[in-house]
């Protein structure tokens, strides 16, 4: 395994468990980890995070639709004790929701709470300001990732474009851990240097759709 695709994370898309973790086996010496969305937690359960640590990969469960802090709490901690690396919660969810996840973090030394910037950073500037929000997709991502700062999270999540903004917004600390989402119009893995320039400018990390991997060479 490369430098590179060790430090990439896969997200795993699908409804059917049995199947998610065959796919994982198949890309286990390929890639760095795994990313768990709120699909697949609805589709297969919390029970699937535990299989797939078995694994022995890190994986980073995304509940970034989460938003109260006594849910995002709750689920923090479950996820915790099922063994994950890290736990993502949503920004726009709040100064509340974050402290709580950090703090329901905090009794898991293996893991680690991320504030996800990904729904500010892809919505388009006129669906922000159907929402209110007058700041651009950059703005609402320095936001969050000050926000991770104050509320002593572990990492941000945002979408690559934004890279420049999250550094720039997170300093040099070397703290909170940086991870960018790919752009969805890569079709395939063989773009390996736009993957390369990403963690070269200051991502630490790098999660990538199932679709570009799957029959590649990586």
């Amino acid at each position: 395994m490369s430098s590179g695709t060790e430090r990439v994370l896969v997200r795993l898309v699908g409804a059917d468990a049995e199947a998610t973790i065959r796919t994982a086996q198949e890309l286990s010496g390929r890639v760095g980890g795994w990313v768990i969305g709120m699909d697949l937690l609805l589709d297969c359960g919390p029970i699937l995070v535990g299989a797939l640590c078995a694994l022995g990969k890190p994986i980073l469960v995304d509940l970034s639709l989460l938003a109260r802090p006594s849910v995002v709490a709750r689920a923090v901690a479950r996820m915790g004790k099922l063994g994950a690396r890290w736990v993502s919660v949503s920004g726009m969810g709040g100064r509340r929701a974050v402290e709580a996840a950090v703090d329901a973090g905090g009794h898991f030394p293996d893991t680690e709470v991320t504030v996800s910037a990904s729904p500010a950073g892809w919505l388009g500037e006129d669906e922000l300001r159907g929402l209110g929000i007058r700041d651009t997709p950059g703005q609402q991502v320095s936001r969050i990732t000050k926000l991770a700062l104050r509320c002593a999270a572990d990492g941000i999540v945002f979408p690559a474009r934004e890279l420049g903004v999250a550094v720039q917004a997170s300093g040099k600390s070397a703290r909170l851990s940086r991870i960018a989402e790919a752009p969805d119009r890569l079709s395939s893995w063989g773009n390996m240097a736009e993957m390369a320039d990403i963690l070269a400018g200051g991502a630490h990390w790098v999660i990538a759709r199932e679709r570009t991997v799957i029959g590649s060479d990586l």
